[in-house]
């Protein structure tokens, strides 16, 4: 049996996430809490969801080569196609309804095709934010467009600046500041594209408490799609690995993001953090001790230090300095090939 739902403590933590496969100890453990039925999926229900995760994996790669196709067009014709942008926005949003938070997080990502592949996956983050707050169809439609096309201006920009390894000149920063501008800018030329959608696109860099950019927005005056984005592309930014920067766990990075009382929209902010961890109870990790484990529980007071189970060890990564999460297993080949090291140490 497959969990349908997410399994909640008497006192709100997360048991067992959406999509778990039960076994035995897991029906102990829930009976153990005076749990005494939750919601499954039926079995067909499972097997027509392996066979749309296969599609939504072959969208991913062909909605990466199709956004550089866009992206090339709006470099060289200084324009963006609708036909295109609206066929993307579809392909991101079955993606994103037929992959989990941990299948998106665990992407394997070409440093060479970052471009592409960050506003793909800011465009499925957006996605999924939208439904969790609820909003209206034609709203999160316009949402995922709008993060797909959150950095569509970079295509005005000069390619060595944007894909440079060390750091800009002052003029280099300056410029590349300027990509909301271009992005809006390209989408009204378009004439084809709402106004939430270039507002999205022009808003994306504003910060919470002011200071951003282009326009120095602070609060309720940041449109939401501007807001939310801004929590999406950060949190990408941060789990990527980019020519300039190696990317952290999603548990370091919602430390990080945690941590910033100025950027973003708090209670935005703490929706995404909430959800982020959750989806990763009883995935592998690999520790800063270099230790292979399995997060069991998550803290909702510290969500970046899940309770984490090694061997036959339960191990409270809150109360344990220094070690954390340190990157995600995202296979069954780098699982072995952790294990392999740790058998020769």
């Amino acid at each position: 049996m497959v969990t349908d739902e997410e399994v909640r403590s008497e006192f709100g933590g997360v048991l067992i996430p959406p999509g778990t496969r039960l076994n035995r100890k897991l029906i102990e453990q829930l009976k153990e809490t005076d749990i005494t039925e939750i919601q499954i999926k039926t079995a067909a229900a499972v097997e027509a969801e392996k066979g749309k995760k296969i599609v939504a994996h072959e969208k991913y790669e062909q909605n990466l080569e199709d956004f550089s196709e866009a992206y090339k067009k709006a470099y060289y014709m200084k324009k963006v196609d609708f036909r295109t942008v609206r066929s993307l926005t579809e392909e991101a949003i079955e993606i994103s309804q037929y992959l989990g938070l941990e299948d998106i997080l665990k992407m394997t990502r070409d440093i060479d095709r970052y471009t592409y592949s960050h506003s793909l996956h800011v465009g499925i983050l957006a996605n999924k934010f939208g439904n969790w707050l609820h909003l209206k169809e034609n709203r999160i439609y316009n949402l995922t467009t709008a993060a797909l096309l959150h950095d569509i201006g970079k295509s005005r920009i000069k390619k060595e600046i944007i894909t440079r390894p060390d750091s800009l000149t002052d003029e280099e920063y300056e410029e590349v500041k300027k990509h909301s501008e271009y992005g809006y800018k390209l989408l009204k030329k378009s004439g084809r594209f709402s106004k939430s959608i270039m507002a999205g696109v022009l808003t994306h860099h504003e910060c919470y408490h002011g200071g951003g950019y282009p326009l120095g927005l602070s609060g309720e005056d940041i449109p939401l799609f501007g807001r939310i984005i801004a929590i999406c592309d950060t949190f990408d930014a941060l789990t990527t690995d980019r020519p300039y920067q190696n990317s952290v766990s999603p548990f370091t990075a919602v430390k990080i993001m945690e941590k910033d009382f100025d950027s973003f929209d708090h209670s935005l902010k703490m929706l995404f953090i909430e959800k982020i961890p959750y989806s990763l109870i009883g995935d592998r990790v690999i520790l800063s001790d270099k230790q292979l484990a399995k997060v069991v529980f998550i803290n909702p007071v510290h969500p970046e230090s899940p309770i984490v189970k090694i061997g036959d060890d339960y191990l409270d990564l809150n109360c344990e300095s220094g070690l954390y999460v340190e990157k995600l297993v995202k296979n069954l080949e780098q699982e072995k090939k952790v294990k392999e090291e740790i058998e020769q140490n």
